[in-house]
């Protein structure tokens, strides 16, 4: 259970504007001991707080956290619970209705806590997400909440997120002059908490932080830098040049072959390239990286598999003081990834001049092994 009457003291003697002294006073106690209550060493005697919460003018649940303690628990049930029920059950359905069902939830969740920002971010979070489904409409609400969130919320963590879904929502609707109001208020790399942090650590802690550092960045290229260029005015020799310098890097990164999860975007990049070297009629090229991209996937379903209860330790030069771990429902994802990628694969038209040969049947069928 986690008590949390030692900022709570200190957040309510800000509210009421009194000093440690005057407190001490009332409660006939050292104004040394409300300073170590309010630094967290230690908590009043059990005999003071009926006297506490009557000097605050609240109840004594509200001074020791237990409110608040009832309340993210509530809340953790609406996300582990409710909102990870929709999403198994539409992990590879219809997106649309997914959605709807999520922004159903967290209104329900808002009525229940009309002021909480976690709830109101949860609530942004599926309005907003996936972009792309984002309508002029929708955008009005996003914008409401997500500005609600920024005038309110003090929390770091939740006030970047939102700027992030604010930037990207305004992005989807090409409205970049407002895209760019939210990126603007973003500090840049040299100022961010990776670059910061990892100065305020020594010895190990500084090198497993950097480490970390170093596998986010990396990880980050196919998603955030690359991917993001498909569709812009790039050939598709650019293109190729391009996945196969991330391809490199992953390579590079993970010289022990241990990828962990990140062998998903690994094989997504050997999809991209096996179906940009078929449009040329590189068959060879083709069948190569459509065989890659099942030996990813082996080794992605052979992770999520094996470490949801255990720590994978990464052994390659570069990490090899970071570790990574499975979610629960990692496993049903990969499964519905993998149909997703066979259908794909059997249905796509570049693929016509291959599909008759052997080695284009064996990858199909050591995909299809993994459903098994």
């Amino acid at each position: 259970m986690n008590i949390r009457i030692c900022e709570n003291l200190k957040e309510l003697r800000k509210q009421k504007g009194n000093k440690q002294e005057e407190l001490a006073e009332y409660l006939g106690v050292s104004m040394q001991a409300v300073s170590k209550w309010e630094r967290g060493e230690c908590y009043p005697d059990i005999t003071l707080i009926p006297a506490l919460a009557l000097y605050y003018n609240v109840t004594s649940d509200k001074l020791l956290g237990m409110e608040e303690n009832a309340v993210n628990a509530k809340i953790k049930e609406y996300y582990e619970e409710k909102s990870l029920e929709i999403s198994l059950q539409h992990s590879h359905g219809d997106l649309p209705e997914h959605r709807q069902k999520q922004i159903a939830l967290w209104r329900e969740a808002q009525k229940e806590f009309p002021n909480n920002h976690k709830v109101l971010l949860r609530l942004l979070m599926a309005f907003a997400l996936p972009n792309f489904l984002i309508t002029s409409e929708d955008l009005k609400e996003i914008a409401q909440l997500g500005e609600r969130l920024l005038r309110e919320s003090t929390d770091n963590e939740i006030r970047f997120y939102t700027i992030q879904l604010l930037c990207d929502a305004y992005v989807s609707q090409k409205d970049f002059e407002n895209a760019k109001k939210y990126a603007d208020m973003v500090p840049p790399y040299y100022g961010c908490k990776e670059m910061l942090y990892g100065r305020c650590l020594e010895g190990e802690e500084r090198i497993k932080f950097r480490q970390g550092n170093i596998k986010t960045v990396i990880d980050s290229i196919y998603p955030f830098f690359i991917q993001d260029m498909y569709g812009c005015n790039l050939s598709v020799h650019e293109l190729i040049s391009m996945s196969e310098f991330a391809l490199k890097l992953g390579h590079l990164l993970y010289s022990d072959g241990d990828f962990g999860y990140e062998a998903t975007w690994m094989g997504n990049f050997c999809q991209n390239l096996a179906d940009w070297h078929a449009a040329l009629g590189d068959t060879d090229k083709a069948l190569f990286y459509l065989n890659e991209r099942a030996d990813y996937f082996i080794k992605s379903d052979h992770f999520v598999k094996n470490y949801v209860h255990e720590e994978f330790k990464h052994t390659s030069p570069m990490i090899n003081r970071v570790t990574s771990k499975a979610t629960e429902p990692s496993h049903i994802y990969s499964q519905g990834s993998i149909k997703t990628t066979i259908k794909m694969i059997e249905d796509n038209k570049s693929y016509d001049n291959i599909r008759n040969d052997e080695k284009f049947t064996a990858i199909v069928e050591k995909l299809k092994t993994l459903l098994q």
